[in-house]
């Protein structure tokens, strides 16, 4: 029995009950028992990932007796690797929890719901089939609107968490369709069956095409992807500390790695590139509209959330251009370089008391050790070499460059916004003019480990993930042209934001006040682009008045309310009978 590939999951969902008992005994002991159940799980993992030889399919015992669903693990390298990755940063956020939130009220709450998530999350890693999958997937998404909604006095943060459950649901829905049709067809959802020699590669291309898109739509909406992406920014209503998870380890990477998980049924020869090329489009115009909205918010940590749909939108386009490697090299280390970077944000809100970036400024003397996280972070995600995120962000080049010439651009234009809102954040939060009186105290150790220890992780990580044997590759050396691309664009744009960001901010503010265009280019970025506007419309034009309508037929006596809802079946079962319909 492959004992930990069971224990890195069920060991933080079995501490969650016994949270509030500990929560009984001592208030500082809480936090420690969260500490030590999600370290024991990261530890299972990561003796798993030592330990890998060989992958497999184990299976414990009929979870759902009527539809013969067997509670299973898949072991390969995918899962090994993904669940080491995970756990280790969930780790490192639950211990940084333990000065982040120390003073905050409903802590008992906060360890039941981070446990749960990041249990939900293992567990949808080392699931063995769908239907597993599911429970997990819905698992995820119920804590995030939790965890987001945390604050229950702001009004904000409720709403966020409503709103990221809603935005959610649609993808989960698609996803549902899929896994109910792929139940009923082969009469199993396990990942070996459906995506073996006999399983839905023997149905029409059209079916698959429809299938595959059907995951997809699910994958948007958890991994927000345009249009479905405008629950991320308003996350951040919630704790930093959820942020961090959100962002980096949990919720947003689900979506990935479905597609990484069912990636060989995407790339089927019948479907002929035509899913791929969905997956890449998307892909790339979420890389671009993220970072262009990144661009331009005030809020630290808008800015980062935006980024992260820019930085997802490129695993996505890995994905459709082809390669499976890339995607999970460029999901591992955006979530090792976002994590530090939002752990770094929540010093900097702890020391300042706000998000706000013009608030900020000159805070690289007082705040050394978080602005060398968040400096690390910044160039990681901006592609400096050797830092992890140039190894993956590269790769994805090296690809575009072989489809042709305008992936090529559309990429380079997604790494010249990386550069311009990862350069800006930095300058403006740390260099430049102090905005604050006196000197802003450094964060407790409990928030500075963690840091310091992803830091040695951005720099060093490459090392270790090109050792592994499914992101081994000479893929992952880039060409001439494409490091001399690469480079170019982000020395380029590096200077234009130390330019207008820094040595001419004024300047910038004035020119842009001043010109219509960009004024009103401004005002598109700060609301996102209108897509709130247009659901929000979309709400108000048909969505509640069809509500409305329906709501006119009810009368409050349930028996009334069942029996037209029976007359309405029988009358649709007749017309079916009579052949009608």
């Amino acid at each position: 029995m492959i004992y930990w590939a069971w224990l890195s999951w069920a060991i933080p969902l079995l501490g969650v009950p016994f949270v509030p008992v500990v929560s009984r005994i001592s208030g500082r002991l809480r936090g420690w028992f969260a500490v030590a159940a999600s370290g024991a799980g990261m530890a299972a993992a990561l003796y798993g990932a030592a330990t890998f030889a060989r992958g497999g399919t184990e299976g414990l015992t009929l979870w759902f007796p009527s539809l013969s669903v067997t509670l299973q693990v898949e072991v390969d390298q995918l899962s090994v690797l993904v669940s080491a990755f995970v756990s280790f940063v969930s780790f490192l956020v639950v211990v940084y929890s333990l000065g982040y939130m120390k003073d905050e009220p409903g802590q008992t709450r906060y360890y039941s719901l981070i446990l749960l998530f990041v249990g939900s999350m293992m567990g949808l890693v080392m699931s063995g089939n769908l239907i597993q999958f599911y429970f997990f997937w819905e698992l995820v998404g119920v804590c995030s609107a939790l965890l987001i909604a945390f604050w229950t006095d702001r009004p904000a943060a409720r709403k966020a968490g409503m709103k990221a459950f809603v935005v959610t649901r649609l993808g989960d829905s698609s996803l549902l369709i899929a896994v109910i049709f792929i139940a009923a067809v082969f009469g199993t959802t396990s990942f070996d069956a459906i995506l073996g020699p006999g399983g839905i590669q023997t149905l029409g291309a059209g079916t698959i095409f429809a299938l595959g898109l059907l995951m997809f739509i699910g994958a948007m909406g958890k991994s927000a992807q345009v249009p479905l992406h405008v629950w991320l920014p308003d996350a951040m209503e919630g704790p930093t500390t959820v942020s961090a998870l959100i962002h980096a380890a949990t919720m947003v990477n689900a979506g990935v790695y479905l597609m990484l998980r069912m990636y060989p049924v995407i790339t089927l020869p019948q479907l002929a590139g035509s899913l791929t090329t969905v997956i890449l489009g998307v892909g790339l115009l979420s890389a671009l509209v993220g970072g262009a909205c990144a661009m331009a918010a005030d809020d630290i940590k808008r800015v980062l959330a935006y980024s992260t749909i820019s930085q997802l939108g490129l695993m996505f386009a890995a994905i459709g251009l082809g390669s499976l490697a890339a995607g999970a090299y460029q999901m591992i280390s955006q979530g090792l370089f976002k994590a530090l970077a939002f752990l770094a944000a929540g010093s900097v809100i702890t020391a300042l008391g706000t998000r706000e970036i013009d608030r900020m400024g000159g805070l690289a003397r007082s705040l050394k050790y978080t602005y060398v996280g968040f400096l690390v972070s910044m160039l990681a995600m901006s592609g400096l070499p050797p830092l992890v995120g140039f190894w993956s962000k590269d790769a994805i080049l090296a690809f575009a460059s072989g489809a042709g010439a305008p992936q090529t651009a559309l990429l380079l234009a997604a790494f010249a916004l990386t550069a311009l809102y990862s350069f800006r954040a930095l300058l403006r939060v740390f260099h430049g003019k102090p905005s604050a009186e006196g000197s802003p105290p450094e964060s407790p150790p409990a928030m500075l480990v963690p840091i310091v220890v992803l830091v040695l992780s951005v720099l060093a990580a490459w090392v270790i993930l090109q050792s592994q044997p499914l992101l081994s590759s000479t893929d992952w050396i880039p060409g001439a042209q494409t490091l001399a691309e690469s480079l170019l664009v982000l020395a380029a744009f590096a200077g234009v934001a130390y330019y207008a960001f820094l040595q001419n901010y004024q300047r910038t503010v004035s020119g842009i006040r001043s010109s219509g265009v960009l004024r009103t280019g401004q005002g598109l970025l700060h609301e996102g682009l209108g897509f709130d506007r247009a659901y929000a419309a979309l709400y108000s034009g048909l969505l509640k008045p069809m509500s409305a309508a329906a709501s006119r037929l009810q009368t409050g006596l349930i028996e009334f309310n069942m029996g037209l809802v029976l007359l309405v079946s029988a009358a649709l079962f007749a017309l079916f009978a009579l052949g009608v319909l």
